[in-house]
C-alpha cells in the first residue's frame, strides 16, 4: 500500500477518533449542566480510553510523516497536512473532516472548561461560607462578636 493511502487511512482513523471525543465532550457538557457525576465520571473513563488511543495513532502518524518527508524533501517537523493535501490531493477531504472536528471539539472543551469553573466559583464559595461565618449575636457591652476577632466555624480547621 503506498504511502498517501496509509498516511490517509490513519488521518481518517485520527478524525473518528476526535469526531467521537466530540460527541463525548457534547455528552459531558450535559452531565455539567445536569451535575450528573456518575455519567460524567463514566464520560471521563471513555475520554481516557479515546486518548490513548489518539496518541497511538499520533505515533504512527509520525512514522508516515518520515516517510512522506523523504519523498517531499522537507523534514518531518515542517510538513503540513495543508501543503501534502495540495499535492496529493486524496488528502484533501481527511483535512478538511480534521480541521472541522478538532474545531468543534476545542469549541465544546472551552464551554465544558467554563463551566468547571464556574462549578468550582461555587464550591469555592460554598466552602468559603462554612467555614468563615461570622458571629452577629450581640454581647452583653452592645458590641457584635464579629467586631472582637472570633469568628463561628462550622467545620474545625485545626487538626
Amino acid at each position: 500500500m503506498p504511502v498517501i493511502q496509509q498516511l490517509h487511512d490513519n488521518l481518517t482513523k485520527q478524525a473518528e477518533v476526535y469526531r467521537e471525543l466530540k460527541d463525548l465532550a457534547d455528552h459531558k457538557q450535559k452531565a455539567l449542566v445536569a451535575n450528573n457525576l456518575q455519567e460524567l465520571e463514566a464520560v471521563t473513563v471513555r475520554e481516557e480510553q479515546l486518548l490513548m488511543e489518539a496518541s497511538h495513532l499520533e505515533k504512527e502518524r509520525l512514522l508516515w510523516a518520515d516517510q512522506m518527508s523523504q519523498m517531499t524533501g522537507k523534514s518531518a517537523e515542517e510538513l503540513t497536512l495543508a501543503e501534502l493535501a495540495v499535492k496529493y490531493p486524496q488528502l484533501k477531504d481527511v483535512k478538511e473532516e480534521l480541521e472541522t472536528v478538532v474545531t468543534g471539539l476545542m469549541d465544546v472543551n472551552e464551554l465544558n472548561t467554563q463551566l468547571l469553573k464556574q462549578a468550582m466559583n461555587i464550591v469555592n464559595f460554598t466552602v468559603g461560607m462554612l467555614t468563615h461565618q461570622e458571629k452577629n449575636t450581640y454581647q452583653r457591652t452592645g458590641m457584635t462578636d464579629n467586631q472582637g476577632s472570633s469568628t463561628l466555624r462550622i467545620l474545625d480547621q485545626k487538626i
